[in-house]
């Protein structure tokens, strides 16, 4: 039995400690990064391992140990941002959602009334053409404002709050296309508030020439050459969790924009047609400063692989400690 017990203890550990080594090598190798979305799962299972060394021996513990602390510095490296000083929200909040609606969906009609349901104020899609090629009267009345989406487009924005104006891209100085593949929605001001622009990105896991994880922190900067932070909202399907390196590049550059969604798992919601528990968070609503966001729940089944993620944005004061 003990012999049983340690060889189980031993193909554990060296599971542990190779993927927690393959997430920490994902800081120069960028295909092994998605390693790291396993990172909290890791951690559990080291300890797991470590408390097994205590009884199977020195080796099995040091892998533990070493699995242990690479997985830990990932896992609390994703800590969410905060801005110091008290917060007084003022005015009405407008609640934004952003879904990956998904290519391959099935019941776009059903998906159609769930988003004309959701009470969003701004609806941020991604993978959007096959549900957004449904005439549903309820989802054109509820959102008036909708950016141009073909059959076969990936990106687009819903708005019940009138757009001045939809942007595709950038183009740099050059007249070639710079940043990311990003919808842009530039929200006329409301009375007592600032005009806002929100943007629905879609992050290819290779590069298809959009952008991909491993090259998204270079395409945001060259962004952010062209445009301001200030007013920006930006939601979408990431697909890389906080725990990778290209995350943590990416916020980098993104600062002080910071993640406000509650960073819950969002990826897989059905996998082959049936139902499933997310387990990876994914999809990622980030803003400036000037909100304070509210984390909620969106409700409805979307029909999609990917879960919903919303949040309520309150213009914010930051008020200075006393």
């Amino acid at each position: 039995m003990r012999k049983t017990g340690r060889t189980i203890s031993l193909i554990l550990a060296i599971g542990s400690v190779g993927l927690s080594l393959a997430g920490q090598f994902g800081r120069l190798v960028p295909a092994l990064d998605p390693a790291n979305a396993l990172a909290p799962f890791v951690l559990a299972l080291s300890i797991i391992v470590c408390i097994a060394g205590l009884r199977y021996g020195r080796i099995i513990l040091v892998m533990g140990a070493l699995a242990l602390l690479c997985s830990a510095e990932r896992v609390f490296s994703a800590r969410p941002s905060s801005v110091t000083g008290a917060v007084a929200p003022t005015g009405s909040g407008i609640t934004v959602l952003s879904l990956n609606a998904w290519h391959y969906q099935e019941r776009p009609e059903e998906t159609a009334r769930a988003l004309a349901a959701s009470g969003a104020d701004i609806i941020l899609l991604q993978e959007a053409g096959t549900v957004l090629q449904v005439q549903d009267d309820r989802l054109r009345d509820a959102y008036p404002f909708r950016s141009d989406c073909p059959e076969d487009c990936d990106l687009a924005i819903l708005a019940r709050l009138p757009v001045r104006d939809f942007r595709y891209r950038m183009e740099g100085s050059d007249g070639k296309l710079a940043g990311p593949r990003i919808v842009f929605a530039d929200i006329a001001p409301a009375a007592g508030r600032r005009p806002m622009t929100v943007a629905s990105i879609h992050v290819d896991r290779l590069s298809q020439g959009g952008s991909s994880r491993s090259d998204l922190a270079d395409r945001l900067a060259q962004m952010f050459e062209h445009m301001g932070k200030d007013d920006l909202v930006i939601g979408g399907d990431f697909n890389m969790t906080p725990y990778s390196f290209a995350y943590s590049s990416a916020a980098r550059i993104l600062k002080p924009i910071r993640r406000v969604s509650a960073g819950d798992a969002s990826f897989p919601e059905q996998i082959g047609g049936h139902g499933a528990i997310p387990v990876f968070a994914i999809d990622h609503i980030f803003a400036s400063p000037r909100w304070h966001a509210v984390p909620i729940e969106a409700g409805a089944d979307f029909h999609s692989d990917h879960a919903p993620v919303a949040v309520t944005l309150y213009e914010r004061i930051i008020l200075s400690p006393s």
